[in-house]
């Protein structure tokens, strides 16, 4: 055992880990804690304080959000970590451990303790082997044994990856308890609680808002599957989940080093954490075959693929912040953002302000003098919010105005009865070339697990072809959710009345977010208490399609 020549450690600290302990008996960290305090007494160590992490992996990564907004992936082992702050301040003055992959499984880990060896000249032993880190040949050999160690585990990760999404494609990965919407057999719907589901597909796909939807959902006294709470966002999950339209889903990111074949699957029932789920598109929790066609499950689907394609399609669209709605869509008030005051500033250029709803003799919009019905108005908010705070209409006539000018609008624009019906779209030509790329990829995988397509070609020509396949698929999404606006935009004004008598004030906004840019506010012509100047009002409508 080879160990630093210095003085004998007199506090050493003892680093005991174990990546699993199903059980939580610690009967592995038991063991290693044995056998290190073995291994001091024949060096003639004394052990000052001992460092336990059971059930603690030393591989897999988290995100990590750092105090200036951006994001770094670490392994989280508080215990290897406070070792490591109290080997720096003298607290211990030598570490020994079992073996070094109880250590460390990655290179940043170990490197960060070499770099507080070289300073402190500490010594650093392992039962299990030679370790020595106080020297170049023993920081050497070290570096390897932990690449090697770290491969390993990429292996294992690839191969239970690989396993996880076998048993999808089979219908075997089935969630352990019962999803809302199917009964206990977690295939057979549930009547009620699906009719719930797919009438909130059919609402957010025609405007409804989140907000509205999980309102909806809690009106209807449906109780969760576990009893607890509706929250937005578990309602967003399930919506948007894959399984609503019998797709399986999974959770898991795409990897090429790790994975040549097959997507990294961490699991199968579309579960990801919060953060993860945000982090990519929903379109990306759905399982698809070489071919790039959706792996179906066993169970029955609530809604069609298509409906589902529609789903999303609309939820990017939102996403992408254009409209005055997607930024304003916990508004209580149908037109806040959507009214741009026209009053000249002092320079003759207009305000532009974006006006709000507020309550009478309130600048917030919040009841004042205890008031139960205050008189509530559009206003342009004050300097300090980019507004003039000069100009103000009542709310009650200006919610009129715009829903009789929409309808107006539409009217006037109405398709004549003898018109040709809009043609078809035709395929976009970046899905021909998606195709092509898909088909492509497919062929290098499939040449990779076979043999062959040499690691050499694979490497050189698959990340080109990945980043073109990503490229493509944001085009084509792109696309659609314009197609999407197009299409919404087509319906007959008894058709867009229906929908705007069903929906909620939310719901209005995303409606008249199809139609209108803006709305700008001249400075009022006709004076006098509940006076309303409705020539001042012009409406800046988006071009409708040909």
């Amino acid at each position: 055992m080879a160990t630093s020549r210095s003085r004998k450690p007199r506090r050493a600290g003892s680093y005991v880990r174990i990546s699993e302990d199903p059980s939580g008996q610690e009967k592995g960290v038991g063991r290693q804690k044995e056998d290190v305090e073995e291994l001091a007494q024949r060096l003639g160590w004394q052990v000052g304080k001992v460092y336990e992490e059971n059930d603690t992996s030393a591989y897999k990564r988290k995100r990590i959000r750092l105090a200036d907004g951006r994001s770094v992936w670490r392994v989280e082992r508080p215990e290897f970590r406070q070792m490591l702050r109290d080997y720096e301040d003298g607290a211990i003055d030598g570490i020994i451990v079992y073996d070094l992959d109880r250590l460390a499984r990655q290179p940043r880990d170990l490197e960060d303790l070499i770099d507080l060896v070289d300073h402190f000249k500490r010594p650093v032993a392992g039962v299990t082997g030679s370790l020595d880190l106080m020297t170049e040949n023993g920081k050497a050999m070290a570096r390897v044994l932990v690449a090697m160690a770290n491969k390993s585990s990429a292996d294992t990760a690839r191969r239970v990856a690989r396993a996880k999404v076998q048993s999808a494609r089979e219908g075997r990965a089935l969630p352990t308890a019962r999803a809302f919407g199917w009964q206990d057999d977690h295939v057979t719907l549930e009547p009620r609680e699906a009719e719930l589901l797919r009438k909130a597909v059919a609402d957010f796909t025609a405007g409804e808002t989140w907000t509205g939807i999980t309102a909806a959902i809690i009106d209807s006294g449906m109780p969760t599957v576990k009893g607890g709470r509706w929250r937005l966002r578990s309602v967003k999950q399930m919506i948007l989940s894959p399984r609503v339209a019998g797709i399986m889903p999974y959770r898991g990111k795409v990897s090429t080093m790790a994975a040549p074949d097959e997507p990294d699957v961490n699991g199968a029932d579309g579960s990801g954490s919060d953060e993860e789920n945000q982090t990519r598109s929903s379109r990306d929790l759905a399982l698809r075959d070489a071919e790039g066609a959706y792996v179906r499950g066993p169970w029955e689907p609530i809604i069609t693929v298509q409906q589902w394609e529609d789903l999303i399609t609309e939820y990017e669209r939102r996403q992408e912040g254009a409209e005055f709605t997607s930024q304003g869509t916990r508004s209580s008030y149908l037109l806040s953002g959507l009214l741009r005051c026209a009053r000249p500033c002092e320079d003759g250029t207009p305000c532009n302000g974006k006006m709000v709803g507020v309550a009478e003799g309130s600048r917030s919009g919040r009841r004042v003098g205890g008031r139960k019905n205050p008189r509530m108005f559009y206003r342009c908010p004050g300097k300090v919010s980019g507004g003039c705070g000069n100009s103000q209409r009542g709310m009650k006539s200006m919610d009129q105005l715009i829903e009789d000018l929409l309808f107006l609008h539409l009217e006037e624009n109405r398709p004549a009865e003898d018109d040709p019906q809009p043609e078809a779209e035709p395929e976009h030509p970046d899905a021909v070339r998606l195709a092509d790329v898909s088909k492509r990829l497919s062929m290098m995988r499939n040449g990779m697990r076979e043999g062959t397509v040499s690691p050499e070609s694979f490497f050189a020509v698959v990340p080109g072809l990945e980043a073109q396949e990503k490229k493509l698929i944001a085009g084509l999404g792109k696309a659609r959710r314009a197609q999407a606006d197009r299409a919404a935009r087509l319906r007959t004004p008894e058709e867009v009345r229906a929908d705007w008598e069903n929906a909620t004030i939310p719901g209005r906004r995303e409606l008249l977010g199809q139609y209108l840019q803006a709305v700008i506010v001249h400075p009022a012509q006709a004076k006098g208490r509940g006076v309303f100047d409705h020539t001042t009002i012009e409406p800046v409508w988006k071009p409708l399609p040909q």
